[in-house]
């Protein structure tokens, strides 16, 4: 036991090489979180002022937006059923994975690797609701978004030798 916690804290206080897929992962993970904290506020303050339902569907018709079967649409539908119109669980829930966000790509800024861990679990965390929802209703954009994580996933196990053993460097040399 000891020599796996002499591991985990070598391997979680190393910096780590800051480069072109990193600071694209940065600058996503911070657009992410903008958008996903302010929608969780801005879902609490109309839910504060306006019947959820009756919001959505306006937005709906407004928009031209026909009425779809995704996933996404029936998680929604189903957390509403379940919360009613009350919109508090879900801004809640946007406003936590915003944080999420905000800590990976603070943790990729200040170089650490832990970051790079928790990058790569919440990326394939993901990745069945996205094949879910490709097999569904299929588009380019949601094909090239699954692949855009599959290809993350990928480079942060392979190239940044997540979860492999290394050569260069032993714990006990750190």
């Amino acid at each position: 036991m000891s020599a796996l916690l002499g591991w985990a804290r070598w391997e979680f206080s190393r910096r780590i090489e800051v480069n072109g897929v990193i600071v694209y992962l940065i600058c996503e993970r911070l657009v992410k979180a903008v958008v996903l904290i302010g929608g969780g506020i801005l879902l609490l303050v109309l839910a504060a002022h306006a019947d959820l339902r009756t919001l959505a569907a306006n937005a709906q018709s407004e928009l031209n937006l026909g009425a779809g079967t995704s996933l996404w649409r029936r998680l929604f539908e189903q957390a509403l059923a379940k919360f009613g119109t009350h919109a508090d669980p879900i801004a809640v829930g946007a406003i936590l994975y915003g944080a999420l966000e905000v800590t990976e790509a603070v943790g990729l800024i200040l170089r650490r690797r832990w970051a790079e861990y928790l990058v790569f679990v919440a990326t394939i965390a993901f990745l069945p609701l996205e094949i879910d929802e490709l097999v569904r209703k299929a588009s380019a954009l949601k094909a090239l978004a699954l692949l855009l994580n599959i290809a993350i996933a990928v480079y942060l196990v392979w190239r940044k030798q997540l979860f492999l053993s290394r050569k260069r460097s032993s714990p006990t040399e750190a």
